[in-house]
């Protein structure tokens, strides 16, 4: 609970300190006399900005401090860092400038951890708030304040098994989109390798094989050459010896030179005739010589650097990135199946969460109709016996982490009309009422342990006065209640009460606050119900503090 609070330099007031106790604690004062000053210095101690509330001193730094005890229900994390045993202490300055400084048990912190810490120590409420109480978005929440924790546990098992499954899915889907773009690459790429039909150990000896069959090519050219001229040419070398033989011989019996030219003319043509033996056997006989065959080896050749330029530095690489792009290709066909396939897994899963869903959405409706109840009965006890609260869900088209629904108060304070969101409650006086209806059936699932109710009973007397201040009374046995009022009913009831009063000082106005006694309780508490202090107002005054007391 919040057991001190400290101002300086806020607005009108120059410096107050309050020691707040357990139980009910009431705040009262004239209009203007600093008590939503003092408010507003405690959101900004709690994280809030200061908003419209100014510095009262512009040259001067303005701070809050706040003392709160009985804190071990905070975060773990938060106890061992601020070394929190029994007790938390706030402070917050802002200087001239408008740089802030906050401390937690007496460390530097960020000035929104401030409202991170306090949001489990009190709860501040004013009757135009937009408290989280009548924010849509919250309500199924308090709902599940009354479902067993062991029925959401199991929905939310099972759908996060469904909503992993999902996210698989929508993983490979994508996955499967953006490589699709390579597909057709990735298979232009394999088709050009695969091709090839490569074998390394006979495409490593290619180019010995072209060396061979280029000599080849130019042997046949020379025997082709060679051939046409001594024998097989129109005009051949043996063809013209013949000849010349043949004349010399006619005159060799009376030359002997013409015989000598005959005989060496013989002796040229057997080797020449031998030669052609020679020449013949330059082509080995197992070796057969094909043009188109060496043609196809040079473009094989060629086609085999084309592949290893791209995919690798030799055809080992080449053949192991062709290995690769057959899985990657499996792979991308595969797609399909693997979606398919859990497409059918996400299925059973989601039905699965959905019987489970089913089973949570039918005990929040149960216990939404108990809640409804709870709070008509509370809100007749304070006097709007008409009311009727309905709590209405929408089921939504897909299932999410709240069960796929989503679940909003209406309320109607008034017979004959048709419930409508508690936002719309127009009356400030009813507002306060419903407010503090909720507050008492959901208190008891919260840990906040200050409950801070800025006028909350304005626009409401007599019996409904009554049964607020009566309803305070009760839940602050409980709960630390702080309570700003004008209602005497309430201040009656005040295990503590504070008194803000506004004093001029050198031209310059000034609040002081008062822990009031016993005869200054009942004097203010006379004032409020007469507006002055006198027998009668007294009498009352008293008669008020000894029937609630």
């Amino acid at each position: 609970m919040l057991t001190y609070l400290a101002v300086k330099n806020i607005a009108v007031i120059e410096q107050v300190s309050l020691e707040f106790s357990a139980g009910l604690n009431v705040i009262t004062g004239e209009t203007g006399a600093g008590k939503s000053v003092l408010v507003g210095a405690l959101k900004y101690l709690t994280g809030d900005r200061l908003g419209k509330v100014s510095p009262r001193e512009a040259d001067k730094k303005f701070s809050a401090e706040g003392i709160f005890t009985d804190v071990k229900h905070l975060d773990s994390e938060y106890i061992e860092i601020y070394s929190i045993d029994d007790e938390l202490i706030l402070f917050r300055e802002t200087d001239d400038n408008g740089k802030n400084k906050a401390f937690a048990n007496g460390r530097a912190v960020p000035v929104n951890r401030l409202k991170d810490l306090s949001e489990s120590l009190i709860d501040i409420h004013g009757q135009h708030e937009n408290q989280f109480l009548f924010n849509p978005s919250k309500h199924l929440s308090f709902i599940d304040f009354f479902v067993n924790n062991s029925i959401k546990d199991e929905y939310l098992t099972a759908y996060k098994a469904y909503k992993d499954k999902y996210t698989e899915l929508e993983n490979i889907q994508k996955n499967i989109e953006e490589t699709s773009k390579l597909k057709d690459v990735y298979q232009f790429q394999f088709n050009e390798i695969d091709s090839l039909n490569i074998d390394i150990e006979k495409d490593s000896q290619i180019e010995d094989k072209i060396k061979l069959l280029t000599s080849m090519e130019k042997v046949k050219e020379v025997i082709t050459t060679s051939m046409d001229s001594i024998q097989d040419g129109e005009i051949s070398v043996i063809d013209l010896l013949e000849k010349s033989i043949k004349s010399l011989s006619s005159i060799s019996k009376i030359s002997e030179n013409a015989s000598k030219a005959e005989e060496y003319l013989n002796t040229a043509l057997e080797n020449i005739k031998e030669s052609v033996g020679y020449i013949s056997n330059l082509l080995p006989e197992d070796e057969e010589f094909s043009t188109d065959e060496l043609n196809a080896l040079i473009d094989r050749k060629y086609k085999l650097i084309d592949v290893i330029k791209k995919y690798g530095g030799d055809l080992e690489s080449v053949i192991a990135y062709k290995n690769k792009l057959s899985l990657d290709l499996e792979d991308m066909l595969s797609g399909d199946d693997i979606s398919n396939k859990l497409k059918e897994e996400i299925e059973i899963l989601r039905k699965a969460a959905q019987e489970k869903a089913d089973i949570l959405n039918k005990e929040r409706k149960s216990q939404s109709e108990i809640i409804s109840k709870k709070t008509e009965n509370i809100l007749k006890e304070l006097e709007l016996p008409s009311s009727k609260l309905e709590i209405r869900f929408t089921h939504n088209d897909k299932l999410d982490y709240n069960g796929g629904v989503t679940a909003e108060f209406f309320i109607s304070t008034n017979a004959g009309f048709q419930p409508a969101p508690l936002a719309t409650i127009a009356s400030g006086g009813e507002i306060s009422r419903v407010m503090l209806a909720l507050k008492e059936v959901f208190a008891d699932f919260d840990n906040i342990g200050t409950m801070l109710f800025d006028e909350i009973d304005t626009g409401i007397s007599g019996k409904a006065a009554y049964s607020v201040a009566k309803k305070l009374k009760n839940l602050s046995k409980t709960k630390q209640i702080i309570v700003i009022t004008h209602l005497p009913v309430v201040a009656a009831m005040g295990d503590s009460h504070f008194h803000i009063s506004k004093q001029t000082k050198e031209g310059i106005s000034t609040t002081d606050i008062l822990k009031l006694e016993s005869d200054a309780k009942v004097n203010i508490i006379a004032t409020m119900i007469a507006g002055e202090v006198n027998e009668a107002s007294i009498a009352q005054a008293k008669d008020l503090i000894e029937r609630h007391s």
